[in-house]
């Protein structure tokens, strides 16, 4: 594998540690990001050309939605169109621009695009036109954090040992060992079994019930399960149905009110989201198949993030300090991390989950037949 594939690999890695620290951070709408992954992207503007710039804009989108277990779902799709369109807004404005615009500058210009790009692909495919009531804080959160993160960046550049490596065409990437997990056809076309009969189901009643079996299956697959995201979930759309009222006003507040057309769908949504997830992440467990050229460079970039991540945790100092200290080592294909940091992998209980697929798909045939 060439150098340059090594570094799109390596800085793909980059951002998949900073997404993963950020998305631990309890946010009111589940796509809401504050853009630390966008740091590498700001710093490595000027040295990458536009077709590997895009290759690590995929492999950014690609193993957030891996590691989150969000690939099959909606908001890989929300996720996918804020990347794509933050990174390419930041690098034309470099280009036309060059020494004009400061990462400041070029860092609020992504936000803007990306949360633009978010809202209208939220309200397409899953929260509908109210989810708009939510841009200007969408926006202001946006800017806010997106000129800290211009600020971070200038910064990192400026007291940081290891930013120039990520310019000088001459750096040696380490090669990390790479290894793929078992396979798991009969959980992987489950998986998929289970996302058809999430997608016809529409009684509220059975979506509750399939989403309770989803979870089941989540922890069967051995992916941990996080109850925050789905609570935000919950609340943000149940919010945003006091902007679209419908049928019985169940309770007023001044001049908007719960209804209860509007709770009912806000809870269908929700429901059907959550599930989604939920497969998602029992379908990125059955681990599929990565192949080809582009299938290797993930899998390289999942290897760099493991270490990446291990060395992060092993480290100790102030944020740039620890940064680059496991930059260093992850380049250098040193795995300073404990065993006991390391990721202890358990096998899948197929027949269990199968069985429990086998009672989702049950459900979703009665709510079409009973109803």
């Amino acid at each position: 594998m060439s150098q340059t594939e090594r570094k799109i690999a390596f800085i793909g890695a980059t951002t998949l540690l900073l997404s993963s620290v950020e998305f631990l951070i309890p946010k009111p709408l589940p796509f809401l990001r504050l853009g630390l992954a966008n740091l590498p992207l700001l710093i490595i503007l000027e040295s990458m050309g536009w077709k590997a710039y895009l290759a690590i804009l995929f492999l950014k989108a690609i193993g957030q939605g891996l590691v989150s277990g969000t690939l099959f779902s909606y908001l890989f799709l929300i996720s996918l169109a804020g990347t794509l369109s933050s990174g390419l807004a930041m690098k034309a404005v470099k280009l036309l621009l060059k020494s004009k615009v400061s990462l400041v500058g070029i860092s609020l210009v992504g936000a803007f695009v990306s949360n633009l790009a978010q809202l209208e692909v939220a309200a397409l495919v899953a929260y509908g036109s109210s989810i708009w009531v939510a841009a200007p804080l969408m926006l202001t959160l946006g800017l806010v954090s997106s000129f800290a993160l211009g600020l971070l960046a200038e910064i990192y550049l400026q007291k940081s040992s290891f930013a120039h490596s990520l310019h000088d065409e001459t750096y040696s990437f380490s090669l990390p060992v790479v290894e793929q997990g078992s396979y798991h056809p009969k959980v992987a076309i489950a998986s998929l079994l289970c996302i058809v009969a999430i997608l016809f189901t529409d009684t509220l009643t059975y979506l509750a019930l399939l989403t309770f079996c989803m979870y089941l299956l989540q922890l069967t697959a051995r992916r941990k399960l996080r109850l925050l995201p789905p609570a935000m979930l919950l609340i943000s759309l149940a919010i945003l149905s006091l902007f679209e009222p419908n049928g019985k006003v169940l309770l007023s507040l001044g001049s908007v009110a719960f209804t209860e057309g509007s709770l009912t769908l806000a809870f269908t949504k929700a429901l059907r989201l959550m599930s989604l997830l939920a497969a998602s992440q029992c379908l990125t467990a059955s681990n599929p198949r990565l192949k080809g050229r582009s299938g290797s460079i993930l899998l390289l970039d999942l290897a760099y993030f493991g270490q990446l991540s291990s060395s992060f945790r092993a480290t100790k100092g102030s944020l740039v300090k620890r940064i680059d200290q496991a930059l260093h080592h992850a380049a250098a294909g040193e795995d300073v991390g404990t065993p006991q940091q390391q990721m202890r992998t358990r096998s899948i209980h197929e027949p269990l989950f199968l069985l429990l697929s086998l009672c989702v798909l049950v459900i979703a045939l009665l709510s079409n037949i009973l109803n």
